[in-house]
């Protein structure tokens, strides 16, 4: 598990698309923009479309560069090794797809500046009070996205330890000057991104979506909402994602782009959870296997 420390907001994506005649389609980038000015001037996509892995690619903007395509076993994919040039500048780079040397769609990629005025990373230290808090389990501030049609679990009742309950983020913001009053300096919120799991979907440990508040707790712009107003009381909010394990539903497992990329076994006997055995230097073999290997 990782988890980010952010003082400032997640910055959540939008997508553009562009799209020609014919088959050819895009259902899916991610990232789905990126910025100039960044340390690092290397950025992978995942592109992902009937038949994307087929195309030849040409970037011809300046400011974006092609380093190398990545065709994988899934011809539904393209992974693209990009480099962003040190002058670039913000807008949309236009990412072309042809075969047989004919054009057959285009997708706009968005290069965005970088926010100078927003509070930066802090992270957390000694002399902090973090409080955790799962959203659906704290305060209902929106009755209106308890239920949302669409997704795979819709119930929301507070007699059950697995149904949802019907908290989330605008709760939560509703109850900073408390919580500031408690003396907690840091915010802690268990993963908010979309879980369209059809049980037990209230904890986000199952995200299936990548770059999206899950509508039950709220909205990107909610989320940034609640870091803007934690700010102001000189608080800070810790981002909880969990990028090594998705839901079953998320669609890089509906859909996988390699015949390895889950970590996963011919039978499902359950994991023990007893992650010591890992890193102790004398569990048992058996024990160790059963921890990291037997399905999770």
């Amino acid at each position: 598990m990782i988890r980010l420390l952010l003082s400032g907001v997640f910055m959540l994506l939008q997508l553009s698309y562009a799209f020609s005649q014919g088959k050819f389609s895009i259902q899916r980038v991610e990232p789905l923009h990126w910025w100039v000015g960044m340390k690092s001037s290397d950025l992978q996509l995942i592109i992902y479309g009937k038949g994307i892995g087929k195309s030849t690619v040409k970037i011809k903007k300046q400011g974006l560069t092609l380093v190398k395509t990545n065709p994988v076993e899934n011809s539904d994919y393209l992974f693209l090794d990009l480099s962003v040039d040190s002058d670039a500048t913000a807008g949309f780079y236009p990412i072309e797809f042809y075969e047989n040397n004919k054009l057959v769609g285009s997708y706009k990629y968005e290069l965005k500046n970088r926010e100078t005025s927003s509070v930066k990373a802090q992270g957390v230290h000694s002399d902090d009070l973090i409080y955790l808090i799962m959203p659906d389990r704290f305060a209902n501030g929106n009755t209106k996205n308890d239920q949302i049609k669409g997704l795979r679990e819709i119930q929301v009742n507070r007699d059950s330890m697995y149904a949802r309950h019907g908290g989330d983020i605008d709760g939560v913001i509703q109850h900073l000057d408390y919580l500031a009053d408690l003396g907690v300096t840091s915010v802690w919120l268990t993963p908010v991104l979309t879980n369209d799991m059809p049980q037990a979907s209230y904890h986000g440990y199952a995200n299936t979506e990548n770059y999206h508040i899950d509508p039950r707790l709220g909205t990107n712009e909610t989320y940034r909402k609640l870091g803007e107003e934690l700010h102001k009381r000189n608080m800070k909010l810790v981002h909880d994602v969990v990028p090594n394990h998705v839901g079953l539903y998320h669609w890089t497992v509906i859909d996988k782009p390699f015949k390895d990329w889950l970590h996963e076994w011919p039978s499902f006997t359950q994991t023990t959870y007893k992650d010591q055995t890992i890193f102790d230097p004398y569990a048992s073999v058996a024990d160790r296997e059963r921890m990291e290997k037997d399905g999770l």
